[in-house]
């Protein structure tokens, strides 16, 4: 019988309600729609309009209409799918309504789309305009309105970049692509950037534009933390300035204090007619009542009047607009205020006197990860999300990056025709790559349509380089025909090809061919395979080629016999494989040619070494290659110990699954899995406390357990007497190990069938019955009262909060518990071991003779759906996180308390965590969640819509190979190794006459000095020079290494990266601060050359 004491106590229902009344308005615990009035923990804010009174709105306030359409290069459709469906449509109707009254203004911010228009119909007549304007050419239209301050283009970038995957080189190449296309087309130039769509900001990003002419950035995404911060000072008007670089100008930056979309549907123009006036009027002055008190007081207030693709029905919309515009001056609400319309440096213009007359803040950090909703909201996903295409971005870039400096190298042996050419088709390759860093490409956000866009796009591109780089290093008179046919998507480039290349599915190294016309056993005319070397250091390097004769011989550029390391017969042709030593910044050759010609050399089918010696599967494999040995040893759960120079590192692959039905994570968020977890607790909890709570109230004064009579307890059992401290120590442990033990085992044991079950109501009966039993005896044996039921239910919670939030590196899961079996493959190019980790995932561990140093863990992964691949490395005790991005490197670390997904941050090219760097050619996600662990984001694939506007669920069944070079040297320079693993040699096939240096181009003398790029102009040629340090350069020290290979015909010239506003200045000497490029203008020319052999020749 229920105890009278219980029901007359008021204490266990009011602490009942008060924890109810929290959870309930919790969502991290219980994501649900919850009243206006409610309170949301932990969700800051700023104030809505019920929650404080209406402040009256300061006096001669002007409301600036900024429209706008903002153009996604490939999203739900591919770039010409949004061109042909809208943009063109867009363009068109927004110039005639502008060109038919001069009070309207128009904002641009997407330059690709730009250039495609003005390629497509800028000198066609527009035929839509009256009387003799109708004659005018598209390109004339723009130009006037440009003239007229009607239409801006801002931003000046060619697409606006994904910050945090980029590259310093991709960076720069985007903005020099924006302005040189934007001075071509238009005869025009920006000072305003506009970054309003970026998943957030890196501060990469004002050193960059500072440098290049901007005066103003315009920023869109900001976390809700930093907005609330930055927006309850009122100092969403900033300056920001790049902490990891020092000395830096920083940049005038405005921040939108909401999306930058339009005010409200009501505003939607293409999808309504209805323009109710005093509506729309009092919804523009709710907005300024709003925005006003985010900003300085300037008395300014700009109002963002677009959307995505926006102005399709441009006459409607400015016609409505124009309506407003006219009432709000006879409207007397508006005596005090001014509507116009503006363009976004009219509107910087008018507030520009009030900045210089009053401090603003200085921000120096950066805006990342990107969280644009409270609880867990952070766009972390998208750091995995298709990583098949991060991967072609950076490989595609190398191959861009390495042909632009083959043809500035080239431009310095002396002018040629076909040079405008090569540089025409270059700044196409230069533009795919750009597109593929788009914040809808490189982060995976976009439909299958617009990936297969994407990678043709990439494809198209590396092939159309790799043909620029051969043409650039062998002189013919038909380059514009063979590097047009390079466009055809069927055409195999097999005589150029990247050496870092590796095909997906099996990992083997891309390779050359010498065409069967070239070289069979019947008649060899030979040829010349050239490796080029853009880096500033010498690199070895293995080259793979077939050739199809096994009399052919391999002699290098003196005639000396080249020793191939590996020989095989395939298919009537030979697989051969040999390492090349290239210098720095030039390039080495190596002649396959006729044995008549090369009596010493021997023959390719004499040299026929045995296959690779390969071992049964085995729980162990050693690894041998250039002196160093490495030793793997399989453990539990998939992990394996590599050793190598006393050096221990641990390498396992781990999952988190996702649940499609409770806080899920789609295309741009990845979730905790708190939420999940804690559904288990809440089960497990709830059938504890009830179970106890029978107990009490079935067993007060009793001396047995009720059903199970036989089983006696003494007259007090432990924790009986309530004032007993020893009871309550007891009934706290037995709850906290209770609570920590249910969410790990749910983590790591449970399947996860049976998880996505539970958390949908079914199959409960499992998980609650048990503990409800175990409860109520537990509860029965030592007649607990009500006191210490409560204190063993709160410390149950309390263990699991503990669990989530010190275990964070628990809520993975191994994606096999069992051993692994090595499969080893010993060649004199590669050492390699590889194991199965689950059907869909193996695991390749590869020392090769080019990097004897790096250990290459390769993984090939076809992820399931509902699943965040990851690889875990750990080794010594770092905790803090160094990221790499090409020109600093940037220290990472959360907070212990932050959840997983907030932890993750991008990684464009390497990541060190205390002694441990891993290095990649393409950008992945890290983590750190405890010292000396480092996670690294592989592969994702997701059934659910986190609905962030992606139409589709990103479900990625395109199987991605994700390789980690760790560096087994402690005390290597990382940059240095980065530098080396990020530029790796291209190989060709010239003709057997080809003429190659066998010196440096340029090289230099300076250390800490690294080249990102050299670029030939009409009568000279460029360098970027990047300074990984303080450096003071001497140009005569820069020139010491070149003598007898270079000769300076003019000064030497500094100038600004950008094409925007660029001076020259004389220098002879300059000072770079770390991470700072600068350009530098050489007027050059090559006078040494040399013949691969005089044989050759003869042949």
């Amino acid at each position: 019988m229920v105890s009278r004491r219980y029901l007359r106590s008021g204490k266990t229902l009011v602490l009942a309600a008060v924890a109810l009344a929290v959870l309930w308005s919790n969502p991290q615990v219980l994501p649900v729609n919850k009243p206006s009035w409610m309170p949301r923990f932990g969700e800051p804010g700023p104030p809505t309009d019920r929650q404080q009174p209406q402040e009256p709105l300061p006096r001669n306030l002007t409301l600036h209409l900024l429209p706008h359409s903002h153009s996604d290069i490939g999203w739900n459709l591919s770039f010409e799918g949004y061109y042909h469906t809208s943009v063109r449509q867009v363009l068109r109707r927004a110039s005639a309504e502008l060109w038919s009254d001069r009070a309207r203004r128009f904002t641009w911010g997407d330059l690709a789309f730009l250039d495609m228009w003005m390629e497509d119909e800028g000198d066609t007549a527009n035929g839509v305009l009256a009387g003799a304007d109708a004659a005018l050419t598209w390109r004339q239209v723009l130009k006037e309105l440009m003239l007229r301050g009607q239409w801006e283009v801002v931003g000046g970038t060619y697409v606006s970049p994904d910050e945090g995957l980029t590259t310093w080189w991709a960076h720069n190449t985007i903005v020099d692509a924006g302005h040189r296309t934007l001075a071509t087309q238009l005869n025009a130039t920006t000072r305003v950037g506009w970054q309003i769509d970026n998943f957030g900001h890196h501060n990469t990003v004002p050193h960059v534009l500072s440098n290049t002419g901007y005066s103003w950035l315009v920023l869109g995404r900001m976390a809700y933390r930093d907005l609330y911060d930055f927006a309850s000072k009122s100092t969403l008007q900033f300056e920001w300035r790049s902490s990891e670089h020092e000395g830096t100008n920083g940049l005038r930056t405005h921040f939108l204090a909401e999306h930058y979309g339009l005010p409200s549907t009501a505003f939607d123009f293409d999808h309504t007619n209805v323009c109710d006036e005093d509506v729309l009027l009092g919804e523009l002055q709710q907005l300024a009542r709003r925005h006003v008190r985010q900003y300085p007081a300037h008395g300014h207030v700009l109002i963002m009047m677009g959307d995505d693709f926006r102005f399709v029905r441009a006459a409607r919309a400015f016609g409505c607009l124009d309506r407003l515009i006219s009432a709000s001056r006879k409207h007397e609400s508006w005596r005090d205020m001014k509507l116009q319309y503006s363009t976004m440096t009219e509107y910087l213009d008018s507030v520009q006197p009030h900045l210089d007359a009053h401090a603003m803040r200085v921000h120096g950090g950066d805006f990342y990860p990107y969280q644009d909703k409270p609880v867990e909201q952070y766009w972390s996903g998208i750091l995995g999300s298709r990583p098949y295409l991060k991967w072609l971005v950076r490989d595609t870039e190398q191959i861009v990056q390495h042909a632009e400096a083959l043809v500035a190298m080239q431009r310095m042996r002396g002018t040629r025709a076909a040079w405008s050419t090569l540089e025409l088709h270059l700044e196409f390759c230069r533009k795919q790559v750009a597109i593929g860093y788009h914040h809808d490409a490189i982060t995976g956000t976009c439909t299958d349509d617009a990936f297969a866009d994407y990678v043709e796009r990439l494809r198209t591109a590396a092939r159309v380089a790799l043909r620029i780089g051969h043409v650039a290093l062998q002189p013919v008179d038909d380059a514009e025909q063979q590097i047009s046919a390079a466009y055809n998507a069927d055409q195999h480039i097999g005589s150029a090809y990247n050496t870092a290349t590796r095909d997906v599915d099996n990992g083997a190294r891309d390779w050359l061919e010498i065409a069967p016309a070239q070289c069979t056993d019947s008649a060899c005319v030979g040829a010349a395979v050239v490796v080029t070397n853009t880096l500033l250091a010498a690199q070895d390097v293995v080259v793979r080629l077939r050739v199809h004769s096994g009399s052919a011989v391999l002699v290098d550029e003196t005639g000396v016999a080249v020793q191939p390391v590996h020989v095989q017969a395939v298919d009537s042709a030979y697989s051969v494989e040999f390492v090349v030593s290239v210098p720095a910044l030039g390039a080495r050759g190596v002649v396959v040619g006729n044995r008549t010609l090369y009596a010493d050399a021997p023959m390719l089918r004499d040299q026929i070494i045995t296959a690779a010696q390969i071992e049964q599967t085995s729980l162990r494999a050693d690894l041998h290659q250039g002196g160093v040995h490495v030793r793997l040893r399989s453990e539990r759960n998939g992990v394996v110990r590599i050793e190598s120079g006393g050096r221990v590192v641990r390498h396992q692959m781990r999952s988190y699954f996702t649940n499609p039905y409770v806080q899920s994570s789609g295309a741009y968020i990845m979730h905790s899995f708190n939420l999940m977890y804690s559904i288990v607790f809440w089960i497990f909890g709830g059938m504890l406390a009830s179970g106890l709570a029978l107990a009490w109230l079935v067993h007060v004064g009793t001396r047995h357990i009720l059903w199970l009579r036989h089983v006696r307890v003494p007259c007090s059992p432990i924790g009986a007497n309530g004032t007993s401290t020893a009871g309550s120590v007891v009934a706290a442990a037995i709850g906290s190990v209770c609570g920590a033990i249910s969410v790990l085992y749910a983590a790591q044991k449970v399947s996860v069938d049976r998880l996505d079950d539970w958390t949908r109501g079914h199959g409960v009966f499992l998980l609650a019955a048990p503990v409800f039993c175990a409860a109520y005896v537990v509860g029965g044996a030592l007649r607990w009262r009500k006191r210490r039921a409560c204190v063993c239910v709160a410390s149950t919670a309390l263990g699991v909060f503990l669990a989530l939030a010190l275990g964070r590196a628990w809520q993975s899961r191994a994606m096999t518990f069992r051993s692994l079996q090595f499969t080893v493959e010993h060649s004199d190019v590669c050492s390699t071991a590889r194991a199965q980790v689950t059907e869909g995932t193996s695991v390749e561990f590869r020392l090769c003779a080019d990097t004897p140093y790096l250990l290459q863990a390769s993984t090939l992964v076809h992820a399931p759906n509902n699943r965040e691949i990851i690889a875990r490395l750990q080794h010594g005790r770092g905790r803090t996180l160094e990221l790499f991005d090409g020109a600093s490197m940037r220290q990472r670390r959360a907070s212990m308390w932050t959840p997983v997904p907030g932890t993750f941050y991008p990684a464009p090219l390497l990541a060190r965590l205390g002694e441990l760097s891993v290095h990649v050619r393409q950008p992945v996600g890290v983590s750190s969640l405890s010292a000396g662990m480092l996670d690294v984001l592989v592969h994702r694939s997701m059934t659910a819509n986190d609905f962030r506007g992606l139409k589709r669920p990103l479900i990625d069944k395109h199987p991605a190979r994700a390789t980690l070079f760790v560096d087994l040297r402690p005390d290597a320079d990382p940059v240095a190794v980065n530098n080396r693993v990020n530029t790796p040699p291209l190989a060709f096939v010239l003709p057997p006459h080809a003429n190659i240096s066998p010196h440096s181009a340029l090289h230099s003398a300076v250390p800490h000095l690294s080249l990102v790029g050299i670029r030939a102009e009409s009568d000279s040629v460029d360098m970027r020079l990047l300074a990984h340090r303080s450096t003071d350069i001497s140009m005569h020290e820069l020139l010491r290494n070149t003598a007898g290979a270079v000769r300076v015909h003019g000064d030497w010239s500094l100038c600004n990266v950008s094409a925007v506003q660029r001076t020259e200045t004389q220098a002879s000497h300059v000072h770079l601060r770390s991470g700072e490029q600068a350009l530098f203008r050489l007027h050059v020319d090559y006078d040494r050359s040399f013949s691969l052999s005089e044989k050759q020749h003869k042949n």
